[in-house]
């Protein structure tokens, strides 16, 4: 593994509730992403819900420097409520997971995300992940910021934690 990257770990994660919201965007709007956050958090707190763990991305299909990111920006809930016409409902899938922490600037993320990719096809892991003609399909591409930003400016500090859901084997 490279110098931005923990070592991958396997492990059975259950279902987990969450609220987002889905966007369509390219790297050049990746500020308007981010902002999905905070907009998430102020609609939990109008609501009086608590989060339930760290912000996150679902990536559905990825983009590039040409292509848009199909993509969901989301946060953790105790259990199941009610979206709205912005905000949806919706469920972190169960099973097996691939994961890994990478540790530094967001803009270094693509690095180690190459870097579990190809140490899951050496290990012969099938992520969960499928093709629709021209388009790659992920179930359960995770990226859970789990540096506070408010008690963590420094982004060269901050750890993301990488989760790639793993295909569920047939036979069992």
């Amino acid at each position: 593994m490279q110098k931005y990257i923990s070592e991958p770990v396997v492990e059975e994660r259950t279902e987990q509730p969450y609220i987002g919201i889905p966007i369509l965007a390219g790297l050049s709007e990746w500020e308007e992403v981010n902002g999905l956050v905070g907009e998430l958090f102020d609609w939990l707190k109008a609501k009086g819900i608590k989060p339930a763990g760290a912000p996150f991305f679902r990536y559905w299909c990825m983009g590039d420097s040409e292509d848009k990111y199909k993509m969901e920006v989301g946060v953790p809930v105790k259990r199941m409520v009610t979206g709205d016409d912005r905000v949806i409902a919706s469920y972190i899938p169960g099973g097996s997971y691939l994961s890994a922490i990478h540790r530094g600037h967001p803009d270094n993320l693509e690095k180690s995300l190459t870097a579990l990719e190809k140490w899951a096809v050496q290990e012969g892991l099938d992520i969960d992940k499928r093709w629709e003609e021209e388009e790659e399909i992920w179930n359960g591409r995770f990226e859970f910021y789990v540096t506070d930003p408010e008690t963590e400016p420094d982004l060269n500090k901050w750890a993301i934690e990488i989760a790639f859901l793993l295909m569920r084997d047939e036979a069992a």
